[in-house]
């Protein structure tokens, strides 16, 4: 009897560990636009920043429950690492050394991660 308790309490803690996984390799993204932004001023920069942040923000969040463990807290931390590198290198093609932009590329950044 004691091992049938134990099974049964067991599989729900199993299961939730093999769906993690499988969200891990679900990529998302996001379409962060600075059209209407001028990028050649620092206000136009720092709009431009907050939006990525919120863009990675969005990302990488994890909401399967209100409370996330450990392991889906450690996944979101480190797919905001990614998906901030992601964007630093974006957004350095974007500005040239000054910080002011380069011809338009569209308008648009992609934050993405996995």
């Amino acid at each position: 009897m004691a091992k049938l308790v134990l099974t049964l309490l067991a599989a729900p803690l199993a299961l939730t560990s093999l769906s993690m996984p499988a969200a891990a390799q679900e990529t998302m993204s996001v379409v962060v636009r600075y059209d209407d932004l001028n990028l050649a001023s620092a206000t136009g920069r720092a709009t431009l920043n907050t939006r990525i942040k919120y863009a990675i923000q969005t990302v990488c969040e994890t909401r399967p429950s209100f409370r996330p463990d450990l392991r889906q807290r450690a996944y979101s931390q480190q797919c905001a690492k990614t998906a901030a590198r992601d964007a630093e290198v974006k957004l350095a093609s974007l500005l040239n050394g000054n910080g002011t932009a380069l011809a338009d590329r569209g308008g648009k950044i992609v934050v993405s991660a996995p």
